[in-house]
């Protein structure tokens, strides 16, 4: 039997004075846990429904790399797949990707191909998830195998914000984060972890940077009970590629070691099977 401290006792006793416990009594929780309640009960927003399977990929903070690997999976499956980025207009890594533009579809989406891949950004900057526009239905021509959503928002926006995006992330089997090797990046991947329930998600973790072995003191004494059993479990080692830190995704070739990369998380995530095995799961937002 635990010990319980005297300090434990009197929040337990302030919070029945509180009423806390009474039926009927008022919300006392902290204002994120009540956020993410009303966002629960408020996703009465349209889904998005397509056809094909949906892979998220979250960036734990920005510039973690989470477009420029969700184009590197879709590339190395060498298949009809569409990228989907929901970030803001003027946030977009995919502008300079495309090798061909086929302008705006009349929803508030813009699309551009490069091989097999169709790639849809939003046409406008938005300032809530829930305003976001539906990704438009299923190209016709080569329809796509696989979705991959690059989510392009903080994951604790998520949490709190209806909308497709967020039904979509909970509704997926399959979940790809992108961190760095750095002591914000671990810290953010450990809070990601946190405000996420991944145990009955498949599960990637992409962290950018040396091989783990190499990491500096500081960034491995920042890691968490969650983060260490993450890493051990389902760590994918990204090298950094300077000359692509300097430009961004362009038209040029993607380096072969983040192809080689994506290669092991399509592996991971058994992305060449059925596609039957993106079925809705059970990843929840707490």
């Amino acid at each position: 039997m635990s010990v319980v401290s005297v300090d434990e006792l009197q929040r337990a006793w302030r919070a029945v004075q509180d009423g806390q416990f009474r039926p009927g009594a008022p919300d006392h929780r902290p204002t994120r846990a009540r956020a993410r309640a009303r966002a629960s009960k408020g996703d009465t927003c349209p889904n998005w429904l397509p056809t094909a399977g949906v892979l998220p990929v979250l960036g734990c903070h920005g510039s973690a790399g989470a477009t420029t690997l969700a184009v590197a999976v879709a590339t190395v499956l060498a298949r009809p797949v569409r990228v989907v980025e929901a970030s803001s207009a003027g946030a977009s890594g995919l502008a300079g990707f495309a090798t061909a533009e086929m302008g705006g579809t009349g929803t508030g989406w813009l699309r551009g191909r490069r091989d097999d891949l169709v790639l849809d950004r939003l046409e406008d900057g938005y300032a809530s998830l829930r305003d976001l526009p539906l990704p438009d239905p299923d190209p016709t021509e080569g329809s796509p195998s696989l979705n991959i959503l690059d989510v392009g928002w903080a994951v604790e926006t998520l949490a709190m914000s209806p909308g497709w995006v967020r039904s979509t992330v909970l509704g997926a089997r399959d979940l790809l984060l992108v961190t760095t090797a750095t002591v914000p990046g671990l810290r953010r991947l450990e809070g990601a972890l946190h405000e996420l329930d991944t145990s009955s998600v498949r599960l990637v973790v992409a962290v950018q940077g040396p091989k783990r072995r190499r990491w500096p003191r500081e960034v491995t004494h920042c890691v968490r009970s969650r983060t260490a059993t993450v890493l051990d479990e389902a760590l994918v080692e990204i090298a950094h590629d300077p000359a692509m830190a300097i430009r961004g995704l362009d038209t040029s070739p993607l380096p072969g070691a983040l192809l080689s990369a994506a290669a092991t998380i399509t592996q991971l995530l058994a992305l060449g099977s059925s596609p039957d095995h993106h079925k809705k799961g059970n990843t929840h937002v707490r």
